[in-house]
């Protein structure tokens, strides 16, 4: 099988200059390479032995435009492995096959190599979240076409509505099948905008495809739910159990996860991603001051006894960080990535919170959230402040978080 790996061509030019990424294809003693597009990085941020790139530490904007070229170098490698592997299939191949067909899909006029330029700029722009939708959305509907890319004028209703249904078939929920539409929808109309699409082929790919948003199940606790999840206090089941067991790493980890959840239904029914991004200098006497990640809007909330006690009880594991809780690293990969591997976590953790506490709806981190919005209701405060403190953009946002009212003591 033939073989990838990745060399940085130092540039010939004079002076501190970037030299270009390139993908070295081996097969049957036979090398042939291609450039990365938009990979032109500085030696120092190459690690050839590690085959890796190396984060710069003081230097934010250089690091989000790296960890965006880590995750073009990644897909890179896959799509090239992709087409070893159908080849191989055939039988006997040779190298400049593999690169053949590598050239021919990886055009800035199909849609994986469009969407990869547009989430290149998203990342520069500090969008992961929307460039991420973007790759899964893209690599989802090429999923579907068999792997072969498609070109951006062939996007068209039959091929839209055909994916849809292959979504609803696969048991995709409503809001899923959207998501992948709505995504798609902008990509398409990103590459109109650009001209990669003439106005008179237009044909209007997602007409009658579905891109609404269906009501979900109301996810607060009951009160007899959140009175049990909050008397269970994993932390009471440490006491008789080894430091260095498997089981005391067990409950210390549910209680860091039954710490995380409350903090969040304390603070105002704070989003886990404002959590795991909260600063130390977001703090001022007894002042919380932070910028919600999703909308923008800054929130203030007056540290009560229970968020303190929390943050206290995380204080040594950050003595050395700049964040609040142990969850990011900033001498780590990418944020984002370290975000959303907590995030999983958090909710594995949760899910065998609820098995403890005899509770049969599924616990997530958002539970919480809407569990403290469901409290303002029952309180009779006005949805206009309770939308405020949750920094939701729409007061109809809000009116579907309402559900039950809890006092945990």
């Amino acid at each position: 099988m033939a073989s990838i790996n990745v060399v940085l061509r130092h540039s010939s030019g004079k002076g501190h200059s970037p030299g270009s990424l390139l993908l070295r294809v081996i097969h049957c003693r036979r090398v042939k390479t291609v450039t990365l597009r938009q990979g032109r990085i500085y030696p120092e941020e190459w690690n050839e032995k590690e085959q890796k790139i190396i984060y710069p530490v003081n230097n934010p904007i250089r690091k989000t435009f790296l960890e965006s070229m880590a995750g073009k170098l990644e897909y890179e490698i896959a799509l090239i492995n992709s087409y070893i592997l159908s080849l191989e299939k055939n039988g006997w191949y040779t190298v400049d096959e593999v690169i053949k067909k590598y050239r021919e899909s990886n055009t800035e006029g199909k849609l994986l190599g469009y969407t990869e330029l547009l989430i290149a700029d998203m990342y520069r722009n500090g969008q992961e979240r929307t460039a991420n939708a973007y790759r899964t959305v893209a690599k989802g509907l090429v999923r579907f076409n068999k792997g072969e890319d498609i070109p951006l004028d062939q996007l068209n209703n039959t091929l839209i509505r055909s994916f849809e249904n292959y979504l609803k078939q696969n048991n995709k929920m409503p809001n899923t099948v959207s998501y992948y539409m709505r995504n798609l929808r902008a990509i398409y109309n990103k590459a109109v905008a650009d001209k990669r699409i003439p106005d008179t082929q237009q044909k209007k790919p997602f007409a009658n495809v579905y891109t609404g948003i269906a009501q979900t199940k109301k996810r607060a606790l009951s009160l007899e739910e959140l009175k049990r999840l909050h008397q269970l206090a994993p932390d009471r089941f440490l006491w008789n159990i080894g430091l260095n067991s498997k089981k005391y790493r067990k409950f210390e980890n549910l209680y860091r996860a039954w710490r995380l959840f409350f903090f969040c239904f304390y603070a105002r029914g704070m989003s886990f991603i404002d959590l795991a991004y909260l600063r130390k200098d977001n703090i001022k006497g007894d002042i919380l001051r932070y910028s919600r990640k999703k909308t923008g809007q800054v929130i203030e909330l007056t540290l009560t006894p229970e968020l303190k006690t929390i943050l206290e009880s995380f204080a040594k594991e950050v003595i050395n960080s700049v964040y609040l809780f142990p969850i990011i690293c900033p001498d780590g990969n990418s944020t984002r990535r370290q975000y959303e591997n907590a995030l999983r976590i958090q909710n594995v953790r949760l899910c065998k919170l609820a098995l403890m506490a005899g509770i049969k709806k599924k616990l997530s981190t958002h539970v919480a959230r809407h569990s403290w919005a469901t409290i303002g209701k029952k309180q009779n405060i006005p949805i206009r402040v309770l939308s405020e403190c949750l920094g939701h953009s729409s007061e109809k946002t809000t009116l579907i978080y309402w559900d039950c009212w809890i006092v945990l003591y």
